[in-house]
């Protein structure tokens, strides 16, 4: 694996229910705070009981007052992530950025896995309510799912590959993983990678109570509603933001001086081929992509010290996993750490697997493993160390992040210490 493209991150950005800001995003969650309330509003209560909303998150303190106009919630969460991850790999602008890479040759991959659906919604309820005959101009463009992507690049002027990947829960690991190709193949220098997603809908929460996927009921403390791999767990809890990681070839960012935040070695994906929302129980498709990851970085299973998993906390989910990540591990998997942040930020669906990976990044950054909050009487099936409750002081070196999600779809990436390039 010596002889290919290697690609490190040299940028951070995030938008979550903790606040602006990877800083705040990690102190959050390794302090063992959850951000999941009582959900707000009250009409979006009674199919979701709790949530984690990005309370403080104001568009108008970051965006002129036409970008707000003009763009969905889930798009101003995504532009500010990308700002905040530019920012953070050394460009306060553009021009500095076409300084180093010509604007075509930088790309944009964007998960989400369901675009505008407040914009879609709003749109709807003035039709089929007779408020209105008419829907605004720019219904469209603010809802269809690559939005985010298109206006981050006019508002960074890049012209290279802007794509989004829909591929629900697994689609910001899909879009890093995607993105990889791309640096490899000579198609781009750098690529902004990650997801944005904002699903307070009523029909989208509706959903997915009926689907039996989302959390009821629970403790009279709302923060300990999302239970990932706890016996007593009853679903996911919906969270809600955006994530942005900068990636560079090795070469390139070691040439302009960048902080090297870690390199990604490895990426796999499949699929379940097994139902529309249940993972197959044996959890074969996530056991693959994991296999092919581990390939894909010139690893062996046992190379890996840390697992952030997929884990929403659902009863079907975080079985399927244990029994894939036994299955790929084998003995060697009671010696591997694997936790789930779902229960500090809930599931932020197409963003999960972009902000899971900016957690594994800060756990190899200061070797401090995030924990699995409200795990109190783990599930038998579970993997031994789930890191319960408390964050702890631990060297890692190769961490691995799963992202499973509706119709099968499974994503896979492996980020290696940047003390080890």
């Amino acid at each position: 694996m010596t002889d290919r493209v290697r690609i490190v991150v040299t940028g951070l950005g995030a938008v979550t229910p903790f606040g602006v800001g990877v800083p705040l995003f990690w102190d959050g969650v390794i302090s063992g705070r959850s951000a999941v309330r009582e959900t707000p509003d009250e009409h979006l209560r009674q199919w979701a009981p709790a949530t984690a909303h990005a309370e403080d998150f104001d568009a108008a303190q970051y965006l002129d007052k036409k970008q707000v106009q003009n763009t969905d919630r889930f798009t101003q969460m995504g532009l500010v992530a990308a700002m905040e991850a530019l920012k953070d790999a050394g460009w306060d602008d553009s021009a500095a950025m076409f300084d180093a890479y010509q604007a075509d040759r930088i790309g944009i991959s964007v998960g989400c896995a369901f675009g505008g659906v407040q914009t879609l919604e709003d749109g709807s309820a003035r039709l089929s309510t007779g408020r209105s005959s008419r829907v605004g101009p720019r219904l469209v463009p603010k809802s269809i799912p690559n939005a985010a992507g298109a206006a981050i690049a006019m508002q960074h002027g890049i012209r290279g590959p802007v794509m989004t990947y829909s591929t629900a829960c697994a689609s910001s690991a899909n879009s890093i993983g995607e993105a990889s190709y791309w640096l490899r193949l000579g198609e781009a220098d750098m690529v902004l990678a990650g997801g944005a997603e904002c699903l307070f809908s009523p029909a989208i929460l509706a959903g997915l109570r009926a689907a039996g996927a989302l959390a009821t009921e629970g403790p009279e403390d709302f923060g300990k509603w999302s239970r990932p791999f706890d016996k007593a767990r009853t679903g996911m809890i919906m969270g809600e933001g955006a994530a942005m990681l900068v990636l560079e070839t090795l070469e390139r960012a070691q040439a302009r001086g960048a902080h090297i935040y870690a390199e990604l070695v490895g990426y796999g994906t499949s699929n379940d081929a097994y139902h529309e929302t249940s993972p197959d129980p044996r959890g074969r498709g996530a056991k693959l992509a994991m296999e092919r990851a581990i390939k894909n970085a010139g690893l062996t299973p046992d190379s890996i010290d840390y697992i952030n998993a997929h884990a929403t906390a659902t009863p079907a989910g975080d079985l399927a996993e244990s029994a894939a990540l036994r299955d790929m591990f084998g003995d060697h998997l009671d010696q591997i750490p694997v936790s789930s942040i779902k229960g500090a930020v809930g599931h932020m669906l197409g963003t999960a697997g972009a902000i899971e990976s900016i957690a594994c990044i800060e756990a190899l950054a200061t070797s401090t493993l995030p924990p699995t909050l409200n795990c109190e009487d783990k599930e038998d099936l579970a993997p031994m160390d789930v890191v319960p409750n408390q964050s702890r002081k631990q060297h890692i070196s190769y961490a691995l992040s799963n992202s499973f999600g509706f119709g099968g779809q499974n994503g896979v990436l492996i980020w290696k210490n940047a003390d080890l390039i």
